[in-house]
C-alpha cells in the first residue's frame, strides 16, 4: 500500500471524519434546496403538489430535530468516553483505538451530528425566508429522510452500548484486527516482496533519523527507486520493529545519488508507537495484555486468560495452514524483506502470558494445548519454537506449583506436545 494512502487511511478512521463529512453532506443538501430555483425555472405552486408544505411545518420539525439531537449527540459522545474508560479498565487501553475506530459507533454519532446541524441551517434559512416552494418541497424531503436515518442510528446505538466495553467483545476485535495484519503478511509473511536475500557487494545503508516503532513501510515507492537507480533493496526494519538513530531500516546494493536515499528512507513510517495495520505481533501482544490484567490479583479471572489463549491459537494455527506457504512471483522483484518468523509470533502471543500464570494449572494446561495444536498444524514452522516455550511454561510451573498433583499433570501435558503428531 503507498504511504499516502496508508496515511489517508488513518485519517479516515479518525472520530471526527465522519462527523464532519455527514456535516458537509448535510449543507450541500440545503444549499441545494435554495438552488432549486435554477432547476424549476418555473415557480411551483402550491395547489400543483399532492401535499402542502408550509414554512411553519418545515420550521416546527426541524426545531424539534434539532432540540432533540443536541441532547442525543451529547449523550451519545459521553456514553462513547465512558464506554472507551471501561475498555481501558478491563482489557488493556490500547484497544482503545479499536474501539474508537469502529465504523458502526462512528456512522450513528455522525448522523446525531449531521441531523443536528442540518436542522439549525435549515431553520436559519427558512427564517430568512430564502427558501421558495421547491426548496421548501426538498427541504421537507430531506427532513424525512434525516428523520428516518435518526430512527434507525438510534435503534443502531443502542445495540452497539450493550456490547461495546464487555471483556470479551473487546478480544473479539483485537483478534479481528491480528487477523487483518496477519493476511497482509501475504505468502510466506513477505508482505509480497521477495524472499530475505543478503545484499551482496558495494552499496549503502538506510538508517533512521528519528526513535520510534516502523509503522508502515512503501513498496512501490521502494521498488520505483530501484528500478530507476538499478538498486537492489533489502528491507531490515519491518513494521512493528523498534528503531533508533543507529538503526538500519534497509541495505541498497547499487550506486545511486543522495536524493535515493532520502527518498528510501522516506519510504518508511516511523512512529511513536506500534500499530495494527500491518504489524500482526502487535496484536497477539494486545491479546496477551488482556489475559494478563485478567490474572491479576485485583481481577481474578483466569477463564478470560483462557478465551484469549484459545483465540491467539486460532489465529496462528489458521495462518500457519493457509498464508505460510509457498510465495507466488512477486512484483516487487527488487525489494527483498525479513520474514516475520513464528517464533517471534509464538513468543509475543504466550511468553508474557506464561510468566504471570505459572501457578494457574488451568492457564498453564490450556497454554500447552494451544502449543500443542500450533506444533500439529504447522510442524515445519511451529514446533520447534513450541516445544522450546512448552519447556519454559513446565520450569516455571515446577518453581511455582505447590501439589505435585499439578506439576504432574503440566508434564504429562508437555509430553505429549513432545509426541504430537502433525494432523492432515
Amino acid at each position: 500500500m503507498p504511504l499516502n494512502w496508508f496515511l489517508f487511511k488513518r485519517i479516515t478512521r479518525g472520530l471526527w471524519f465522519l462527523p464532519a463529512l455527514f456535516s458537509v453532506f448535510a449543507v450541500l443538501v440545503l444549499a441545494a434546496a435554495y438552488f432549486s430555483t435554477i432547476f424549476f425555472a418555473d415557480p411551483i405552486r402550491p395547489g400543483n403538489l399532492p401535499i402542502t408544505v408550509s414554512q411553519e411545518a418545515v420550521e416546527s420539525i426541524l426545531s424539534i430535530v434539532a432540540a432533540s439531537m443536541l441532547t442525543v449527540s451529547v449523550f451519545a459522545l459521553s456514553t462513547l468516553v465512558n464506554l472507551l474508560a471501561n475498555v481501558s479498565q478491563s482489557g488493556t487501553p490500547r484497544a482503545v483505538p479499536l474501539i474508537v475506530e469502529d465504523r458502526r459507533a462512528q456512522t450513528s454519532i455522525s448522523v446525531f451530528i449531521g441531523a443536528f446541524l442540518f436542522s439549525i441551517v435549515g431553520i436559519i434559512g427558512l427564517s430568512g425566508e430564502i427558501y421558495s416552494t421547491s426548496g421548501r418541497l426538498i427541504l421537507f424531503g430531506a427532513t424525512v429522510v434525516v428523520v428516518l436515518a435518526i430512527v434507525f442510528s438510534l435503534i443502531r446505538w443502542i445495540g452497539q452500548i450493550s456490547v461495546v466495553g464487555r471483556v470479551g467483545e473487546t478480544i473479539d476485535r483485537v483478534e479481528k484486527a491480528t487477523k487483518d495484519a496477519l493476511e497482509r503478511l501475504g505468502p510466506a509473511a513477505l508482505y509480497g516482496c521477495c524472499r530475505s536475500t543478503s545484499v551482496t557487494g558495494s552499496g549503502f545503508a538506510v538508517r533512521a533519523e528519528r526513535v520510534g516503532f516502523v509503522q508502515h513501510f512503501d513498496r512501490e515507492r521502494l521498488q520505483e527507486i530501484a528500478e530507476g537507480h538499478k538498486l537492489s533493496i533489502h528491507v531490515l526494519a519491518r513494521p512493528g520493529s523498534y528503531v533508533d538513530y543507529d538503526t538500519i531500516l534497509a541495505q541498497a546494493a547499487g550506486e545511486a545519488p543522495d536524493d535515493s536515499l532520502t527518498s528510501m528512507r522516506q519510504a518508511f513510517l516511523v512512529g511513536g508507537e506500534r500499530t495494527f495495520d500491518y504489524d500482526p505481533g502487535y496484536g497477539l501482544t494486545i491479546l496477551a495484555e488482556i489475559a494478563r490484567r485478567a490474572l491479576s490479583t485485583a481481577v481474578n479471572d483466569p477463564g478470560t486468560a483462557i478465551d484469549v489463549i484459545f483465540s491467539q491459537t486460532r489465529l496462528l494455527g489458521d495462518w500457519a495452514r493457509s498464508a505460510y506457504g509457498e510465495q507466488a512471483e512477486s512484483k516487487f522483484g527488487r525489494i527483498s524483506v525479513e520474514p516475520v518468523a513464528p517464533a517471534e509470533l509464538i513468543a509475543e502471543a504466550f511468553g508474557s502470558i506464561s510468566r504471570d500464570a505459572s501457578a494457574s494449572v488451568d492457564v498453564t494446561l490450556a497454554m500447552v494445548r494451544g502449543l500443542k495444536t500450533l506444533a500439529k498444524a504447522a510442524p515445519s514452522d511451529f514446533r520447534k519454537p513450541a516445544m522450546q516455550l512448552a519447556q519454559e511454561i513446565l520450569a516455571r510451573a515446577e518453581f511455582s506449583m505447590k501439589l505435585p498433583q499439578d506439576i504432574a499433570a503440566v508434564r504429562a501435558a508437555v509430553e505429549e506436545l513432545a509426541t504430537a503428531k502433525a494432523t492432515s
